[in-house]
């Protein structure tokens, strides 16, 4: 390395460091263990001294990019742009203690930290008993000090919006459940003392017991709209686009209206096969919804969604290996299992990749399950949304060739910021474009999938109409003034959502922010990427070379892939030889 990289390196350490410091559980998460009974101190002298040092941090790593040639080529690019995306995650760190501190503003902030806390030590599976008994362990001290988190948490909070408060009660049981029953349980699998864990889980539950009451008592108040500014810093910071909410709004609404035509064009094609002597309607709207209501009819039984997700993602593995859209990792390396009831209420399907100092570890693809609460009409409606042909659509956005894939080769890059600082603009548009791309080479076609190739076509214009939609909830509910009904009507009647699924999205759009326009936003700069490279090496122009070398620069924003293959910037290919 030359002295502007290797100056980067130290600065990425430098940041490990303050993780390790300040926030034990996402050290766990990158694969540190040294902290893992510990929890994050809330008192004010640690949160700001926690400030301080990333103030600190920020300065020094703004400098180094100064000290950087401009036009830099070869190591002092990978230099720069290893720093710029060091210096957005300082910033948006930086966003979330100071300027809108989540443990002030959030009563879900503390209970994602308890459920990252105690998951990550108990989910792996894949390590021997002595290391499992040694996370066991870690995870009944961290289950003590959870009512001190609260507590601290608890005298913080001065605003619980109602969406995020909504969240929160519903996953305080599981929670309770998770460390009043799977500590011991884990315990008594392991064939140790079970006392321990199962004291440890009470002191945890009462202390989150006492915190569900504190939420009660305190109800919804506070705005859960993000406002325009606030917005557009998560949008550049934290998922990584230089698209600003205006524009993201006007491209994805023109890319819903050509999505439109083009489902009203297949239904139309299919019409006499699903609906023999009926005559084609002529609303479009009709005869999409009626044609996706045929798709959804399929949907399977509650105990069949699982296991009928478990033979789509074999299914999209076995295409993306004949297909040759790019180099597939190894099957091991991916796990397909329910979420787990304390992680419920937001995402229904999502990918966890494996810990940047831990690349070993592989991936789990995570499928919520029907909620046990739930009445018959709820159900049916989750399991039309999660249908078959949604169900491929699935496993090829989060598992092959979509983002198991991508993670597998970010997880196996040779610099720990490209395996640790991610960008989810990237990483959720390339699940998009190469979902497009296993589209257009002919996935459902023949014998690649049990799904019929018009029912998964139609259900993935529907996928690509839904992000778009996406991104314009977001730009309307934190940069705008959307309101519920209007947000319901682009879902249900623009999008085709089914309602249990269209008022699920509602609540994650307001508690959350950003991540809903990254998929769109990640998808139309990766497809303007393709188009420039492909315009730039006209004839030479291979797909699967150019997916290889998108895929060699860790899970950065795409302007510094683009930049990366504009100074031809070698591919990596860590699985080359997998079959």
């Amino acid at each position: 390395m030359d002295g502007h990289l290797a100056r980067a390196e130290r600065l990425v350490l430098r940041y490990v460091d303050h993780i390790r410091e300040h926030a034990p559980v996402e050290a766990t998460r990158l694969g540190l263990t040294e902290r893992d009974g510990d929890l994050p101190d809330l008192a004010p002298a640690s949160l700001a001294a926690a400030s301080r040092d990333l103030a600190v941090l920020w300065a020094e790593v703004e400098t180094a990019l100064g000290d950087i040639p401009e036009s830099p080529a070869g190591d002092d690019r990978e230099a720069r742009d290893d720093l710029r995306l060091l210096v957005d995650e300082l910033t948006y760190r930086r966003f979330l203690t100071d300027l809108r501190p989540r443990y002030v503003f959030d009563p879900l902030a503390a209970l994602e930290t308890i459920a990252s806390g105690i998951h990550e030590l108990l989910r792996r599976r894949d390590v021997g008993t002595h290391e499992q008994c040694r996370r066991l362990e870690a995870a009944a001290q961290r289950a003590r000090r959870i009512p001190v988190l609260l507590e601290q948490a608890g005298s913080l909070l001065i605003s619980a919006p109602q969406p995020h408060l909504d969240v929160a009660l519903q996953r305080i049981p599981s929670l309770i459940s998770l460390v009043r029953e799977s500590l011991p349980r884990r315990a008594e699998a392991l064939g140790v003392d079970v006392s321990p864990a199962r004291d440890a889980g009470e002191v945890a539950a009462e202390g989150l017991e006492a915190y569900g009451a504190l939420l009660d008592e305190l109800g919804g108040s506070g705005d859960w709209r993000l406002g325009p500014k606030d917005h557009a810093i998560t949008l550049e910071a934290a998922v990584g686009t230089a698209m600003d909410p205006q524009e993201i709004d006007r491209r994805a609404r023109a890319w819903c209206e050509r999505l439109h035509e083009e489902m009203a064009e297949l239904a139309a094609a299919t019409w006499q096969r699903r609906f023999p002597g009926e005559p084609i309607p002529a609303d479009p709207d009709e005869r999409i919804r009626r044609t996706l209501d045929a798709v959804a009819d399929q949907a399977v039984p509650p105990e069949e969604l699982v296991p009928e997700a478990q033979r789509a993602v074999q299914e999209a593995r076995d295409f993306s290996l004949s297909s040759g859209l790019t180099d597939v990792p190894p099957a091991e390396r991916l796990t397909v299992t329910e979420v787990p009831g304390y992680l419920r209420g937001l995402a229904v399907a999502f990918i966890t990749q494996a810990p940047p100092l831990d690349p070993a570890a592989g991936c789990t693809y995570y499928l919520s399950p029907v909620p046990d609460d739930w009445d018959a009409d709820q159900a049916r409606s989750y399991l039309r949304e999660y249908n078959p042909a949604q169900l491929r659509s699935l496993a090829l956005h989060e598992a092959y060739p979509g983002h198991f894939v991508q993670l597998e080769h970010a997880s196996q890059h040779t610099r720990l910021a490209r395996r640790l600082l991610a960008r989810p603009a990237f990483a959720e548009g390339w699940a998009v474009y190469i979902e497009r791309e296993a589209l257009a080479a002919g996935f459902g076609e023949g014998e690649s999938s049990l799904v019929t190739p018009e029912d998964y076509r139609i259900t993935q214009r529907k996928l690509e109409l839904r992000l778009a939609i996406n991104a314009s909830l977001d730009v309307g509910l934190h940069s705008g003034d959307l309101d519920d009904g209007a947000a319901m009507d682009l879902m249900l009647r623009h999008a085709f959502q089914e309602r249990a699924e269209a008022e699920g999205k509602l609540v994650r759009a307001k508690v959350t922010s950003g991540q809903l326009s990254s998929y769109f936003v990640g998808g139309a700069e990766l497809e303007d990427l393709r188009a420039e490279v492909e315009g730039r090496q006209g004839p030479a122009f291979e797909v699967r070379s150019f997916h290889q070398r998108v895929l060699s620069h860790g899970t950065p924003t795409v302007a510094i892939i683009a930049d990366a293959l504009a100074d031809d910037a070698p591919a990596h290919r860590p699985f080359r030889n997998v079959a």
